[in-house]
């Protein structure tokens, strides 16, 4: 993946985390009966409110964040964009295998909804595993030219 395309992605997963998460630690109890909309509200369908649990769950988010945020500034290391990529792809696939498992709680569009978010988050991060095209060197670049 080019490095235009692997900081766009990793800008969607940054602006994932700050509106969930950032929204989820410092407003726990609204964002459980409230999240992803008033009127809707899908956490408090799991389970009874523990803020021990939001809040974990959401500093656990800001840390892959700050981990994104150094992916975005050191895109030109694949190394380390594959690295942070396989990081959100090990946490997106049980997270969406958990909700797979969890479905009956949910209307048919918010299963769609809920399926299509997270299937979209686990595509993103998979595409951060991609190796970035490998630029020709200037020898070859020059010998193609007929310098």
């Amino acid at each position: 993946m080019g490095k235009v395309a692997t900081r766009r992605a990793l800008l969607g997963i940054m602006v994932f985390v700050c509106l969930a998460h950032v929204w989820a630690y410092f407003a726990p109890e609204l964002w459980y009966d409230t999240f992803p909309h008033i009127g809707a509200p899908w956490q408090t369908r799991l389970g009874p409110y523990n803020e021990h649990l939001v809040t974990d769950m959401s500093a656990l988010y800001m840390a892959l964040g700050v981990v994104t945020t150094a992916a975005m500034r050191l895109a030109d290391s694949d190394s380390f964009v594959t690295t942070v990529g396989a990081g959100w792809l090990t946490f997106c696939v049980f997270h969406v295998l958990y909700h797979m498992q969890h479905l009956g709680m949910f209307t048919t569009g918010e299963r769609i909804a809920l399926l299509s978010v997270l299937s979209t988050q686990t595509l993103v991060a998979a595409a951060l595993l991609v190796p970035s095209p490998k630029k020709k060197s200037s020898d070859t670049e020059d010998a193609a030219a007929g310098h």
